[in-house]
């Protein structure tokens, strides 16, 4: 009785974060689109804007996407414009990422993750208890803390 029930939870689980990313993907897809990018080429560019001169690999890491899909995705950016590949002097094997120059002189990239993450999330927390909102984020920071505890290392 108790591993039915557990069973039920674990895939009710499932099904919400999938439904989840699902919402989200679409929301960060339009989203993208009115700026006439994808939601992978859109990802890339807040995070090279949050943490520009990263490598390849990094940027891989934290989009959590092999590193060719991500090579792909700069690519693309860099025949675009918007990205530009430095070699350091110091180590000439690693490549650095960032948001060029003219793009961010005609793109207000914080306002763009603003308007994403209130269309996202703050519009809809703004009308919410606070506390419960709380309560929300203490319960998703346990179960992250509780997969990665369980998870083989």
């Amino acid at each position: 009785m108790k591993e039915e029930l557990i069973e039920k939870q674990s895939d009710e689980i499932i099904r919400l974060f999938k439904s989840i990313h699902t919402v989200m993907g679409c929301k960060l897809q339009s989203f993208a689109k009115r700026y006439g990018f994808t939601a992978p080429q859109i990802a890339v560019i807040f995070h090279l804007y949050k943490a520009p001169g990263i490598t390849l690999n990094e940027l891989s890491s934290h989009l959590m996407l092999t590193k060719s899909t991500v090579s792909g995705i700069v690519t693309r950016l860099v025949n675009q414009g918007v990205v530009i590949r430095e070699i350091p002097k110091a180590n000439r094997r690693t490549i650095r990422l960032s948001i060029s120059e003219d793009f961010k002189k005609h793109n207000d990239i914080l306002n763009m993750k603003k308007a994403l993450i209130s269309g996202c999330i703050s519009d809809i927390i703004r009308n919410m208890d606070p506390d419960k909102v709380e309560e929300f984020i203490k319960a998703l920071k346990n179960f992250t803390y509780l997969l990665n505890k369980h998870s083989p290392k």
